[in-house]
This record gives structure tokens, C-alpha cells and sequence, in this order.
């Protein structure tokens, strides 16, 4: 465990289970050098089991001012005073059931929700280490409605049970698959979804592009961590890359960090 942990505090990434193709929006490794003013929008997906060390590579190259990340202010409050129960509830539950529930694709997934998101963690990590700004910039509506859910209903042995049946796979892969459709949307732009949740979608895209305007009035450089699909080229458009176009910001995926040359020891 020592061993894995002191790999990770000194930047490592383990190896990618694929070969990593070209950058497919920009190129992450041409961000310029630290002080450089500029906006980068960088794609994540939640859950990446190797997201937090990603992450810190990408802050650590670039170091930018300030840091914003798609989590809303309730958000991280809540989390920060129900995670540890919400974990401990997912334990009991679990112990409950058959070993292979707790091995299956969307428990896993249910299994990193509960935690504080590695964007954030990640980003508040750099920011105590070098003084720099960490934002949380979504909508905090959302959170209030489904945070308070998760112990009663999203944890319980039943909810668990039902899961397992869905579709299974590996997190590994199904991570890969998400940057995979990334990867497409620059040839076949994603349609907007229909149905109650385009609004909200929509409102908070515009909320989140307010406050990186304004955070940008004051630092220059600065790094923004979300859901790569509120970047992706969409038809008709309008998401957030395109409300903040105006500001010609760079465009990257997460996992694009992995290209980036070896820093001189």
C-alpha cells in the first residue's frame, strides 16, 4: 500500500489498458508555461478510477490561479458532513448481500458517488498546496433535492439488489467507453436530450458560464473540471463551451494528461 501511495504523491499514472489516441479537441501539452494567461475547459468522467492523479498532473503542469469544478457549494457541505455515513450504510448494506453485488458496474459507480468527487478532491489538494482559488460553480438546486435521498433510498440493500441487475462490466472500461463517445462527438455532435431535464441542464450551464466570467475578470489563468459533456461540440448549439466561446478557451479530456512527455526528474 506504501509503495502504491507514494507513486501516486509523485505524479505517477499507471499505464492506460488502451493506446491512448491523439488529442481530439486541442492539445493539452501546449498550454504554455506556468503564468501563460489562458481558460482551459477540461472534460472528466466522473468516477475515473485513475481521475484524482490525473487531475493533479494536469494542475501541477499547468498552475493555473484559480480552479473551478462542476460540484455546487451545497454539494460539498453535505457531502463533507454525510460521506462517512453514507459509506458506512453501503458497508452494512452490502453485508447483507452476495459478494458479486458489491463487485458489479453500477454499485461501483454508487460506490464513488458517495464520495466527495476526485475533481474536487483533487483540485482542493492543489489549491492548499500553492495558494490557489478552488470555485465550486454548479447550481446547488439539483444537490438539494437528490443528496438527501441517498442514505434512505439510493443505499439501502433493496436499491443495491436491484443494480446487480442492470447491465454489468468492468469500471475500467466503462470509463474508457465515456471518453470513447468524447472522442466521437468530434465527428457526430451530441444531440441535446429531450424531456424535463433539458431546462435544468440548460440553466446550469448558463449559471456555471456566469461565474467563470467573472472568476476570469480576476484570474486570468484558470482551469475548469466537468463533465465532458457539457463541453462536446452539440447540435443545435449552446452548452457551456459555446457560452464562453467569446473567451477563446482551450478544450481538453482528462485522460488526454497521459500523452503529455515525462517532467525532467
Amino acid at each position: 500500500m506504501a509503495a502504491t501511495a507514494n507513486r501516486i504523491e509523485a505524479g505517477a499514472i499507471p499505464a492506460p489498458e488502451r493506446p491512448l489516441l491523439p488529442p481530439v479537441w486541442e492539445d493539452p501539452g501546449e498550454a504554455g508555461p506556468p503564468g501563460t494567461p489562458g481558460m482551459f475547459l477540461v472534460g472528466t468522467v466522473h468516477g475515473d478510477p485513475r481521475g484524482h492523479v490525473r487531475v493533479r498532473r494536469l494542475l501541477e503542469e499547468v498552475r493555473p490561479q484559480a480552479v473551478t469544478v462542476e460540484i455546487s457549494p451545497f454539494s460539498v457541505r453535505y457531502r463533507g458532513r454525510h460521506e462517512l455515513r453514507w459509506r458506512r450504510l453501503l458497508r452494512q448494506a452490502l453485508a447483507a448481500l452476495p459478494p458479486a453485488v458489491g463487485r458489479h458496474l453500477a454499485v461501483r459507480r454508487l460506490a464513488a458517488a458517495v464520495r466527495l468527487p476526485y475533481e474536487w478532491q483533487a483540485a482542493a489538494a492543489f489549491g492548499r498546496r500553492h495558494g490557489a482559488v478552488v470555485v465550486a460553480v454548479d447550481s446547488s438546486a439539483p444537490a438539494r433535492r437528490h443528496l438527501p435521498a441517498y442514505a434512505g433510498e439510493l443505499l439501502s440493500p433493496e436499491n443495491l439488489r436491484a443494480l446487480a441487475t442492470l447491465p454489468d462490466g468492468s469500471l475500467a472500461a466503462w470509463v474508457s467507453g465515456e471518453y470513447r463517445r468524447a472522442r466521437h462527438s468530434a465527428r457526430r455532435p451530441l444531440v441535446w436530450p429531450t424531456g424535463e431535464g433539458l431546462q435544468e441542464i440548460r440553466q446550469r450551464e448558463e449559471a456555471m458560464a456566469r461565474r467563470l466570467r467573472r472568476l476570469w475578470r480576476r484570474f486570468p489563468r484558470l482551469v475548469h473540471l466537468g463533465g465532458w459533456e457539457h463541453l462536446a461540440p452539440r447540435e443545435p448549439q449552446g452548452n457551456l463551451f459555446d457560452r464562453l466561446a467569446d473567451l477563446a478557451p482551450r478544450r481538453w479530456l482528462l485522460e488526454e494528461v497521459e500523452l503529455w512527455p515525462p517532467r525532467p526528474a
